[in-house]
C-alpha cells in the first residue's frame, strides 16, 4: 500500500473519529424552556439525526476530503516538510491530522452555504401521492397588529406555564400569593387574602374539607377590577396545588401530572391581569381557592358529609372528585355579590377530554346565549371550544340518600354531572364553565405548545371578555 493511500486512509479514519465525537457533543445543549426557570439538560435524538443527514455528511465528506488530498497533492508537500522536521513516523502522524483538519474544515464550511443545496440534489422523495403536513409556511405580519396587546397575552400565558410546571414542592400557597402579587402589582386590581381563621368562621365547608388532609393551610384569595363598570364578571379558577387523590388515592402515574391541578386558578388571574392591561370596559373579580388534596389522618374521608358556604350539603364519596367541592364554595360567594355573569374555569374532570380529546375545552353553561357567545368569540382562533350539554336528566346521577347531592355522578358523563353540581351554587344567576383537564396541559411538545402546562383558557377568556366589553348583553 502506498504512502500517500495510507496517509489518505488515515484521515479518513480520523476525521470519522472527529466527526462522531463532534456530533454526539454538538447535540446536547442546555435549553431554557419556555422562560420557565428550571433548566434541563437535553438530547437530542441522535438516531433521528443519523437517520436524515447520514447520507449527506457522508457525501460532504468524501467530495471535500478528496478536494483537500488532491489541493496539497495527497499530503506529499505536509509529508516532506514534517519529515525533516520532526522524522518519519511524526510527519506521518501530522501529515494524516492535517488533512483530515482541513477535510472536516472543509466539509463545516459546506455544510454551512451548501447543504441546502446537497439535500435537495440527495435527499428530496417523491411525495406526490404522501399527505404531509411539512409544507413550508410563510409568515406574514399585518401591520395592525397590536404588539402591545400581544405582548401582553404572551405574559399572561407564560404566568400560567409557569406557575403550571413549577413542582408541587415549591408550589406553596404562599409561593402562589407571591406570585399573584407581582403579576398585579403594577395595575389597579385589588388583591385581598383570606386565611383558613376566615374559612372556617365564614362557613367554607369545601374548601376546609379538601385542605384538611394536608399540612399546608388553604387560602382564599379575592381580585377586583374595575367595581364601578357597568358590567360585572366573576371568575373562579380551581387551585389545587397538588392533588393525590386524598384517601381515594390515585395511581402513582395518575399523580405524576397532578401539579398542573391548580391550572385554573392561574389562567383566572392572568385574564384579570390581562383585563387590566388592556383595560377593557368591564369589572372583574377574581375568587381562587387555594388548597392541597393530601391523605392523612384528619383528611376527610368517603361517605363525609361536608356543608358549603351556601348551607347545602355534599355526600364525599370519592376524595378524588375535590375540585367541584372547593369550586362550589368560591360560586356560592361568588354569587352572593350578584354578578351579571359568572365563569369558571377548572382542571375537573377526565370525563370531559374522555369525550373531546386533549386538545378541546368543555363549555358547559346555564344560559344558551352565553354559550354561544363564548363560543363565537372563539371560533377560528388560537384555542378550540365544544359545548356540553347541562343535561338535567341526569341530576338523578347526583342525588343522596343523606344530603342534598353527592360528589359524584358515577362512570358515565362526569364532565356534565360534575358541572350540575357546580350549577347549585351559583344561584340562576347566567353562567359559564369551562373544563380544561385536557388542554390545560400539553402530553407533548408542539409548535405552539411545549410539553408541560400550554397556558390554555387565557385566550379564549380575553376574547369572550372584549366581545362583552364592546357589547354588554
Amino acid at each position: 500500500m502506498s504512502k500517500n493511500l495510507k496517509i489518505t486512509l488515515g484521515a479518513i479514519y480520523l476525521f470519522i473519529l472527529i466527526s462522531f465525537l463532534y456530533f454526539l457533543f454538538s447535540k446536547f445543549e442546555i435549553s431554557r424552556i419556555n422562560d420557565f426557570s428550571y433548566y434541563k439538560l437535553i438530547q437530542s435524538n441522535i438516531e433521528e439525526f443519523i437517520g436524515k443527514n447520514l447520507v449527506l455528511n457522508l457525501f460532504l465528506f468524501f467530495l471535500f476530503s478528496s478536494f483537500w488530498v488532491i489541493l496539497l497533492g495527497f499530503g506529499t508537500p505536509i509529508l516532506l516538510i514534517s519529515g525533516i522536521l520532526f522524522g518519519k513516523w511524526a510527519g506521518t502522524l501530522i501529515s494524516t491530522f492535517s488533512i483530515s483538519i482541513g477535510a472536516l474544515l472543509l466539509y463545516i464550511i459546506a455544510n454551512f452555504f451548501f447543504k441546502d443545496l446537497v439535500k435537495i440534489m440527495l435527499l428530496d422523495k417523491f411525495e406526490k401521492y404522501i399527505e404531509t403536513d411539512s409544507k413550508e409556511i410563510n409568515i406574514q405580519f399585518d401591520e395592525s397588529i397590536k404588539i402591545e396587546e400581544q405582548k401582553f397575552i404572551k405574559d399572561s400565558i407564560y404566568f400560567v406555564r409557569d406557575l403550571v410546571n413549577l413542582p408541587a414542592l415549591d408550589k406553596t400557597p404562599d409561593y402562589f400569593i407571591n406570585e399573584v402579587k407581582e403579576l398585579i402589582g403594577d395595575e389597579k386590581i385589588k388583591l385581598t387574602i383570606f386565611d383558613k381563621k376566615w374559612l372556617l368562621k365564614e362557613n367554607f365547608g369545601g374548601v376546609i374539607g379538601v385542605s384538611q388532609g394536608s399540612s399546608k393551610d388553604p387560602y382564599f384569595l379575592v381580585g377586583e377590577y374595575n367595581t364601578g363598570a357597568d358590567f360585572q364578571i366573576a371568575l373562579i379558577g380551581k387551585g389545587v396545588l397538588f392533588d393525590s387523590g386524598g384517601l381515594s388515592l390515585k395511581s402513582p402515574s395518575g399523580m405524576e401530572t397532578m401539579k398542573t391541578d391548580m391550572a385554573g386558578a392561574a389562567t383566572a388571574w392572568a385574564v384579570i391581569k390581562l383585563v387590566a392591561s388592556l383595560g377593557l370596559d368591564i369589572g372583574v373579580k377574581v375568587y381562587t381557592p387555594l388548597v392541597e388534596n393530601m391523605p392523612s389522618s384528619t383528611a376527610i374521608r368517603p361517605g363525609d358529609v361536608l356543608k358549603m358556604r351556601n348551607g347545602k350539603t355534599v355526600e364525599v364519596l370519592n376524595t378524588d372528585a375535590e375540585g367541584r367541592l372547593i369550586m362550589a364554595d368560591a360560586l356560592a360567594f361568588a354569587a352572593e355579590k350578584k354578578p351579571d355573569l359568572i365563569c369558571d374555569v377548572a382542571t375537573l374532570t377526565g370525563a370531559s377530554y374522555v369525550a373531546l380529546g386533549v386538545d378541546i375545552g368543555a363549555v358547559i353553561s346555564n344560559s344558551e346565549k352565553y354559550a354561544a357567545e363564548f363560543i363565537k368569540s372563539n371560533r377560528n382562533q388560537v384555542e378550540s371550544y365544544h359545548e356540553l350539554p347541562l343535561f338535567q336528566g341526569y341530576k338523578s346521577l347526583i342525588k343522596s340518600n343523606i344530603a342534598d347531592m353527592k360528589n359524584t355522578g358515577g362512570r358515565f358523563g362526569g364532565a356534565i354531572t360534575a358541572a350540575l353540581i357546580l350549577e347549585e351554587f351559583v344561584d340562576e344567576i347566567p353562567w359559564v364553565h369551562l373544563d380544561i383537564a385536557g388542554p390545560a396541559r400539553a402530553r407533548s411538545s408542539s409548535a405552539l405548545n411545549p410539553e408541560g402546562g400550554t397556558g390554555f383558557g387565557v385566550i379564549g377568556l380575553m376574547n369572550f371578555f372584549k366581545l362583552l366589553s364592546t357589547n354588554p348583553q
